[in-house]
């Protein structure tokens, strides 16, 4: 069996990082591959700076000029921070342990990937913000398999920049590392056109990986958590803001519904909710597929939303929206996106999702023919 090693962003305590790249082993899988995910991690993103990272977060950044001045005080507070993140990583920790084939080695660094990069017929960089040089901190070579052996066939499924636009600075370290590619697919329109511009004009558009399994091969992880009957409004919110948690209080009170939230942490507890906090990965996969709406700012909450049949309501994050607006746009929903605070009648608004059914399905068979193809 012919083997590919795939490296993307799966050490993120993330739902939708953790199961994009367990559908993309399963899609390999389901075309004979034997698939090995490197288990590289970021500089930013090890485990023993979790803690230290947590300090650093946006939340705690008001605090900064009392950890200089006692700098004590922040030794005595890494203990109960220290339980905190270990909390908030358990259920992506545990997923990756079960489910993914993940390298002998753990990859620290990318001298170490270059040094001693795993053996495998194929190399792939899989899905998620991989090409993002804001998310991930610069220009993360790993992720443009700098690393693979020369001679050795480098692919790119489902690939995501996030952005728009890429800087000057950023432009010729693509154009180099890419041109070593032998075929490339990116998952929105706006990663096609960064590509296109930087004369790469054969990047294929394809699906994010989570809508190439279907919802039956999703029922076959989800499960529902304790706690939680009957109809319910599921709300999963990424970035900070008042005005979505207005939206969502507005709906819930027109219509007389119950609001479940996601949340990775005690700091973001919606009151006129019942917070789950840091829930298994299954369980996440079961709220969407047991809720009534969704109210989201998450790419990966809007494609489940999608793949599964289950109304919702798109809210555009400030900043890495792209991705949000093609896969609408892909599916004859760019309606779902919400333009106004006010538009409390979304909520009965209907949405075809027999359309958007057929329009993925034709998009899953171009993008298991793009990788047939690649592979």
């Amino acid at each position: 069996m012919s083997k590919v090693a795939l490296i993307t962003l799966h050490t993120v305590s993330n739902y939708g990082s953790c199961l994009q790249t367990f559908a993309t082993q399963k899609l390999f899988e389901s075309l004979g591959w034997e698939v090995e995910v490197i288990d590289y991690y970021r500089a930013d993103n090890l485990p023993e700076y979790a803690v230290e990272k947590a300090f650093m977060g946006r939340r705690m950044q008001k605090f900064q000029g009392i950890w200089d001045r006692a700098p004590w005080l922040k030794r005595l507070l890494s203990i109960p921070m220290g339980a905190i993140v270990k909390r908030q990583r358990k259920p992506f920790d545990n997923f990756r342990r079960k489910y993914l084939n993940l390298s002998k080695r753990m990859y620290r660094s990318a001298d170490e990937l270059e040094l001693d990069p795993p053996v495998a017929d194929v190399y792939c960089t899989g899905s998620d913000q991989v090409w993002n040089s804001v998310w991930n901190n610069g220009f993360e070579k790993p992720f443009y398999l700098t690393f693979a052996p020369e001679g050795k066939p480098r692919i790119a499924f489902a690939a995501s920049i996030g952005r728009n636009e890429v800087d000057d600075w950023e432009k010729p370290l693509m154009k180099e590392a890419l041109s070593q590619y032998k075929a490339i697919s990116m998952r929105e329109s706006s990663g096609i056109e960064i590509l296109n511009d930087l004369g790469f004009n054969d990047a294929q558009l394809v699906l994010d990986p989570t809508l190439m399994l279907n919802r039956h091969e999703w029922e076959k992880i989800g499960r529902m958590p304790e706690g939680i009957d009957g109809p319910y409004l599921l709300v999963y919110q990424l970035n900070k803001s008042k005005s979505f948690v207005d939206y969502v209080e507005a709906v819930a009170k027109q219509y007389g519904l119950n609001v479940v939230k996601i949340s990775y942490g005690i700091y973001d507890v919606m009151k006129s909710a019942k917070t789950l906090i840091a829930p298994s990965v299954e369980e996440f996969v079961g709220l969407f597929l047991n809720a009534s709406y969704v109210i989201t700012d998450s790419f990966h909450a809007t494609a489940y939303s999608l793949n599964f049949g289950i109304p919702f309501t798109a809210i555009a994050p400030e900043r890495f929206s792209t991705r949000i607006a093609s896969v609408l746009a892909l599916t004859g929903t760019e309606d779902r996106m919400l333009n106004s605070q006010q538009d409390i009648a979304m909520y009965e608004r209907q949405i075809d999702f027999e359309y958007a059914a057929e329009k993925l399905d034709e998009m899953r068979k171009k993008s298991v023919a793009f990788l047939e193809e690649a592979l």
